[in-house]
């Protein structure tokens, strides 16, 4: 069995919804730097943790520990790699909060923490004028970041004036690494199905952290206008 790429079978069909500003961050603190960042071992644990999974349900024991084995080796890269941010669960956003419209702080942690980002996505804002032009930009922009070029592609979106909002799905380094160690016990014990629920709850600390109008695009237009 083979993994896929890019948590597309398991993060970014089930949890990367469509992009709501839920509470916009300031467009400044994205810098060109940190455009597009990902930590690629993070991102490789998470496919790993979703082919482990899979593996359990289909009772291929030996994959599954290979999966658990490889995630663990992974996040523990993913210390290293670069990617990694402290900030406040309170500051981002689950999947229902999408869902819901609205963004409850009810039992989300208010100390910062290490998040490691695993995918991201961009999407067009509210005032996003669909043109042949803009439509070009915006192709060649995500083709761009998807190629890890994040620098790039935020110079194509500034230089387009393209009202662009930018997501990114991240993970909380700590209790992934707990998590994943915790399934690894599990399976050397025979506990399949703890090792399923641990891996589970890896998958369900994801969060959201949002960017709205990254080129701060709105903000330029409201300048001219007040001219």
């Amino acid at each position: 069995m083979r993994k896929p790429s890019a948590l597309m079978i398991g993060l970014t069909m089930s949890l990367m919804v469509p992009a709501i500003s839920i509470s916009a961050a300031d467009p400044a603190k994205i810098s060109e730097k940190d455009f597009g960042l990902l930590s690629a071992d993070g991102m490789s644990a998470f496919e790993d943790i979703h082919m482990a999974r899979l593996a359990i349900y289909d009772g291929n024991k030996e994959e599954a520990a290979k999966f658990v084995l490889d995630a663990k080796e992974s996040l523990a890269r993913a210390k290293t790699d670069g990617a990694g941010f402290l900030k406040a669960e309170a500051a981002l956003h689950r999947p229902t909060d999408f869902a819901v419209k609205q963004n409850s702080q009810a039992e989300k942690g208010v100390e910062p923490v290490v998040w490691i980002p695993i995918d991201s996505r961009i999407d067009v804002g509210n005032s996003f004028e669909p043109t042949a032009e803009n439509a070009a930009a915006l192709v060649t922009a995500k083709k761009t970041l998807m190629r890890g070029e994040g620098p790039q592609a935020l110079k194509l979106v500034k230089s387009a004036a393209l009202d662009i909002d930018y997501t990114l799905a991240v993970a909380p380094l700590a209790s992934s690494i707990k998590d994943v160690d915790l399934a690894s016990q599990q399976i050397a014990s025979g506990d399949y199905f703890g090792a399923s629920q641990s891996l589970r709850h890896a998958e369900a600390a994801i969060r959201f952290d949002e960017v709205d109008d990254v080129a701060n695009v709105k903000s330029g237009r409201a300048n001219h206008d007040g001219k």
